[in-house]
């Protein structure tokens, strides 16, 4: 412990660790393109090329270039309220201010599991309006 901590202790101040620098450097914010259509949140390393997010995609009516895949760190930075739809993927991240948010198991188990992408469909097509209705 250095004689600072030591003095600092002695006299009953408390020391406030920084947990996020980042914030005091301005990057606080998480920069969502104006074109984002979904957002993904999940701690996996997707490839938005996978055969089934294709066909989720394409059930959703967006290309993969309109959606943006962030981490549960990342969520806690996005300014809120989230006006654009989000898709929590695997992931035990609570999401809150979404308009809509669909739910579902990590990618892996949703390809294994009928019961799994029979939700999500029910999802999606609950809320098929907040799509675009643009030919894909």
């Amino acid at each position: 412990m250095a004689r600072r901590d030591r003095l600092l202790k002695q006299m009953g101040i408390t020391q406030w660790v920084v947990r996020n620098p980042a914030v005091l450097r301005g990057e606080r914010g998480v920069r969502i393109p104006d074109s984002t259509k979904l957002i993904i949140i999940t701690d996996d390393n997707l490839n938005l090329n996978n055969p089934l997010l294709k066909d989720i995609f394409l059930a959703m009516k967006i290309y993969p270039s309109d959606v943006v895949c962030i981490n549960s760190t990342q969520l806690a930075m996005l300014p809120t309220p989230i006006t654009i739809n989000c898709w929590v993927l695997g992931s035990q991240s609570h999401l809150e201010g979404s308009k809509m948010t669909f739910i579902s198991p990590a990618l892996a188990e949703l390809a294994a599991s009928n019961s799994a992408k029979q939700a999500l469909w029910k999802q999606i097509y609950q809320y098929d309006e907040n799509f675009s209705t643009k030919a894909v």
